[in-house]
C-alpha cells in the first residue's frame, strides 16, 4: 500500500475513533502520519487488517513484555494511571530499536479486540430476545476473539452514571443519548454459548492474554480491569470454542445448533475486515440458514452497505429476524466502537 494511504489511515483513525476516547493515541496517530519512516513500517500489516490498531499494538506488546524500557514509563496501561502524553521521540525511537519485532508481529497477527463494554448493547437486545422466546438458546459469537462478550448475562450494567442490573466485578458504563435507558430482563432460560473464528485465543497461554491486552488503548485503564476480572469468570470454562476459517466453515457450524432450541447470532465489528466478496458470502449464508430455520442476526458493524443504507456515519446495530424463511431487519440503535455510547431508535423501542 502507498505510504500516502496509510498517512490517510492514520488520519482517519486518529478522527474517527480516538478523538473523544484516547488522547494519547489521537496524538500518537496525527504524529504517526507526518513520519514517513513509521508510515513505512507500519506498511508491512498483512492485508485485511486495520493498520493503525496493529500497529499500536504491537508496540504495545512489546512493553507489556518488557516494563522496564523507557517508553514504559509513559504507558498508563503499565503505570497504572493516566498520563498527559507519550513523547513523540521516545516512542519513535522505539519502534526504529525494534523494528523488525514490530514488523514480525503486524504481518503475522490479526486484530482481535475484544471490548466487554460492547456488552452495554448487547444485553439489553439479547435479554429481550431471549425472554420473549422462552425457551432454551444458542447463541453464537462470529470472530469472537476471547469470547467475553458471550458473558454479557454475567456482568453489571450502568447507563447515564446510574447503575442499573447486575452485580459484578465486571462492569459495563455507557452513555443513553437522545433515547430511553434499555430494560434488561432477568435470563432464566438456558443458553448454550458458542464462539467461532479462524483463530481462536487460547486463555490458557500467557502470550495469548498477552495480545489480547496489547490489542487495548493503553489509556483505558477500565478495560484493562474488565478483561482481568472477566478472565476470572467460572463460566468461561462452558463456553464451546469452534475455529472456522471459511464461510462454508461458518454456515455449517450454525446448522448444527439445535432446530428446537432459540438460535442467535451475532458479530460485532467483524465483518470490516472481510473483503468484498466475502462479504457478499457472508450474507448469502445467512439467506441460506435462514431458509433452513429460524434464527436471530445481530449485525454491529461500520460497514459502507450499513451506513449508506441508514445514511449515518455511526455503527449500526440491526438485527436480522429470520422466521418461516422470511427476513424482517430492524435498525436498533447507533453506537461507537467501543459501547461508549448509545441512541436507540424507535424501532427498539416499540420491540420493548
Amino acid at each position: 500500500m502507498e505510504l500516502e494511504k496509510i498517512k490517510e489511515r492514520f488520519i482517519a483513525f486518529a478522527e474517527s475513533e480516538c478523538k473523544d476516547n484516547s488522547e494519547l493515541y489521537y496524538k500518537l496517530s496525527n504524529e504517526v502520519a507526518n513520519d514517513e519512516g513509521l508510515l513505512k513500517i507500519a506498511s508491512n500489516t498483512r492485508p485485511g487488517q486495520p493498520i493503525p490498531n496493529i500497529f499500536f499494538a504491537s508496540v504495545h506488546y512489546l512493553l507489556l513484555k518488557n516494563s522496564k524500557n523507557e517508553l514504559a514509563n509513559y504507558y498508563p496501561s503499565i503505570l497504572r494511571k493516566q498520563v498527559s502524553e507519550i513523547p513523540f521521540a521516545i516512542f519513535k525511537s522505539f519502534c526504529i530499536e525494534n523494528e523488525s519485532e514490530i514488523k514480525k508481529i503486524i504481518s503475522t497477527r490479526i486484530v482481535q479486540t475484544n471490548v466487554i463494554n460492547r456488552c452495554a448493547y448487547l444485553m439489553p437486545i439479547f435479554s429481550k430476545i431471549i425472554t420473549d422466546e422462552n425457551r432454551p438458546t444458542t447463541i453464537i459469537d462470529i470472530g469472537t476473539s476471547a469470547g467475553l462478550t458471550l458473558n454479557f448475562d454475567k456482568y453489571e450494567y450502568w447507563y447515564n452514571d446510574r447503575k442499573t442490573f447486575g452485580d459484578s466485578k465486571v462492569i459495563n458504563k455507557s452513555t443513553i443519548i437522545e433515547s430511553t435507558i434499555p430494560e434488561i430482563y432477568n435470563i432464566s432460560q438456558p443458553i448454550l454459548k458458542i464462539r467461532i473464528d479462524q483463530n481462536i485465543i487460547d486463555l490458557t497461554e500467557k502470550d495469548e492474554i498477552l495480545w489480547l491486552k496489547a490489542l487495548v488503548w493503553t489509556d483505558q485503564l477500565e478495560r484493562f480491569v474488565a478483561i482481568d476480572e472477566a478472565l476470572k469468570l467460572d463460566e468461561l470454562k462452558n463456553i464451546k470454542f469452534i475455529r472456522a476459517s471459511t464461510i462454508f466453515s461458518f454456515e455449517g457450524e450454525i446448522l448444527k445448533a439445535d432446530r428446537n432450541q432459540n438460535l442467535i447470532v451475532y458479530s460485532t465489528h467483524v465483518l470490516y475486515q472481510f473483503t468484498q466478496e466475502q462479504k457478499a458470502d457472508f450474507y448469502a449464508m445467512l439467506e441460506t440458514v435462514g431458509q433452513e430455520r429460524d434464527f436471530y442476526f445481530l449485525s454491529v458493524e461500520g460497514i459502507k452497505n450499513l451506513l449508506d443504507r441508514y445514511n449515518t456515519k455511526e455503527i449500526i446495530i440491526e438485527l436480522t429476524h429470520f422466521k418461516n424463511k422470511q427476513k424482517t431487519e430492524m435498525f436498533l440503535a447507533e453506537t461507537n466502537g467501543h459501547g461508549n455510547w448509545i441512541k436507540w431508535t424507535n424501532n427498539y423501542s416499540t420491540q420493548r
